[in-house]
């Protein structure tokens, strides 16, 4: 069984004191870790004082100002490019993610998994409001993929556990955000890496500010979307995964 520092990474904007729920959430859901680090762009960010004020009282916690320029995806680049060794969770500071199942995903990293993938389109799991397009859209790509035999239903859900030795050596060519989740799950498919899924439910938040950006994120989507296609579609005809 395997062993390593239990990372949490939080990307965060404006959250204010959802980061306090977050953190009583983690908690109560008895949610091992390591380390808690929220990913922040401004020193301005309404999230600090409260991170400062759980700081206080859990060393484990912390604020990383990003490095790499504004926006979710360097801002997750910047936290992939520090993890160590160990399981790597993925968390929105929304409160959007069900917490209690993040203990099994570790238990799937510690069996040998690279990516765990809890998927909202998979038996068992459920979405909860965000959107009728956005909702249709995320529905329709994960459930096609899944059909057609890749591992997750749900690969555009950011909620994620990821290896972090297998993270740290994966260049991220995304460029506009979330759909950096979508590109290292057809990464780790193409690297025949161990990918598993688990049921989940999602939840639309109700504070803070979103950073999502359909319109503008849907081409690079598409992208990622496309690839995966193609390389499952590769396999089932007889042919390695394309790259």
């Amino acid at each position: 069984m395997r062993e390593g520092l239990i990372q949490i990474i939080v990307p965060v904007y404006n959250e204010g004191e959802n980061v306090l729920h977050l953190y009583k959430c983690l908690q109560a859901e008895n949610v091992p870790f390591d380390r808690l680090r929220f990913i922040y762009d401004q020193d301005t960010d309404t999230t600090l004082p409260f991170v400062t004020s759980l700081r206080a009282a859990d060393s484990r916690v912390e604020a990383v100002k990003n490095e790499y320029g504004p926006g979710v995806i360097r801002a997750l680049r910047f936290g992939f490019d520090r993890t160590e060794p160990g399981p790597v969770i993925v968390l929105m500071g929304d409160l959007s993610d069900k917490l209690s199942i993040v203990p099994d995903m570790i238990q799937l990293w510690q069996e040998g998994t690279t990516l765990v993938s809890p998927s909202r389109y998979m038996p068992g799991g459920r979405q909860h409001g965000g959107g009728l397009v956005k909702s249709a859209l995320s529905r329709g790509a994960g459930v096609s993929l899944g059909l057609l035999g890749f591992p997750t239903s749900d690969p555009t859900n950011n909620f994620k556990l990821y290896d972090g030795s297998w993270l740290r050596r994966q260049r991220i060519e995304s460029e506009g955000g979330f759909e950096v989740a979508l590109e290292l799950c057809y990464k780790a498919y193409v690297q025949r890496e161990p990918i598993r899924q688990l049921p989940t439910e999602w939840f639309d938040r109700t504070a803070g500010e979103s950073r999502f950006r359909l319109r503008a994120w849907l081409p690079r989507y598409l992208r990622w979307w496309l690839r995966a296609t193609g390389a499952v579609l590769q396999e089932r005809l007889g042919g390695s995964r394309l790259r």
